[in-house]
């Protein structure tokens, strides 16, 4: 291998981008760096930094900053769900000696950081990138979506992440992350609880139903929210076996509501949900009007099932 191959093999070790101080070039090699650059076989970007043609943005500016990726940028790096529109690229870095931004990415300065080494792949570890998407971003939705799955997948905890959780931002970061859930299988699950805390409806999620299953959402001890993500429930299989399970469940003395991707993305379960409570009780208290009256025979009630949390 001649120098300039050898030049190119180690700036793709460090996944496309590098400080040129970090490869500890002799007079020789920094000549043929300039002989790459002229030929485009690299790239010359701000403070000192080369890069193979099409490297990963977030990549690049990670290795110009000395820092991480962090935020939405690390949860979509660690394959986590987010929602919302498009965001510039967050990098974390170790301390105030930092760069201007060069092309509108957010710098975030985490003291607890250890700035990565070269052959490093340049994200934050999950606990500090969750906590600081759940202290930056606007809403809560996209940071809990990337927390719930993170908790589901055990690749952090919520104490690890609260223990990160100061500065400004924080207290409102501590309350979204009362909200996760290492139960929470999907981000439509996270979007209905969400929406379920918001208009003050008690609920647990992650229940096992004897005889069913588990199921997603179990609001006020007896009405069942299941929610069909489209891919998932398309198949004849998957829609004969969903028709049984509820069947099963109000046997078991449990009412069902099923909401599509769509209607949790459009906020119908906070719009519908209570709507369902109170015609339930409405209908509780006209049988009961009507026993007391003596028009109608008192109904038997179902017994519900009894219910065990999904762990």
């Amino acid at each position: 291998m001649d120098s300039r191959d050898d030049i190119l093999a180690r700036v793709r070790g460090c996944y496309g981008a590098v400080r040129m101080r970090d490869l500890r070039l002799d007079r020789t090699e920094r000549r043929q760096v300039a002989r790459l650059v002229e030929a485009n076989d690299l790239l010359s970007h701000p403070h000192g930094v080369i890069a193979v043609p099409g490297t990963e943005n977030a990549i690049l500016l990670a290795r110009i900053h000395g820092g991480v990726m962090t935020c939405r940028t690390a949860a979509r790096y660690y394959g986590y769900p987010t929602t919302g529109p498009e965001q510039p690229i967050h990098i974390a870095v170790p301390d105030k000696r930092r760069f201007a931004p060069v092309r509108r990415e957010v710098l975030h300065v985490e003291r607890a950081l250890t700035p990565p080494s070269p052959t490093s792949f340049p994200v934050a570890p999950v606990d500090l990138a969750l906590a600081r998407f759940l202290r930056c971003h606007p809403s809560a939705e996209a940071p809990l979506m990337a927390c719930d799955a993170a908790l589901h997948e055990e690749d952090t905890t919520s104490s690890a992440i609260k223990a990160l959780l100061h500065g400004p931002g924080s207290a409102r970061a501590r309350e979204r992350l009362s909200l996760a859930s290492p139960r929470s299988r999907s981000p439509l699950e996270t979007l209905a609880r969400l929406q379920l805390c918001r208009v003050g409806v008690a609920f647990e999620d992650g229940v096992v139903v004897p005889g069913v299953g588990e199921v997603d959402i179990v609001v006020e001890g007896w009405l069942v929210l299941e929610l069909d993500g489209y891919a998932y429930h398309a198949s004849e299989y998957r829609f004969g076996l969903d028709r049984r399970r509820d069947r099963e469940l109000v046997r078991r003395g449990f009412g069902v509501a099923r909401f599509t991707g769509k209607d949790v993305r459009q906020g119908k379960v906070a719009q519908e949900v209570p709507g369902l409570l109170l015609s339930r009780q409405r209908h509780q208290a006209e049988v009961s009007k009507a026993a007391t009256n003596g028009s109608a025979a008192p109904r038997a009630g179902h017994q519900k099932a009894p219910i065990t949390r999904f762990s």
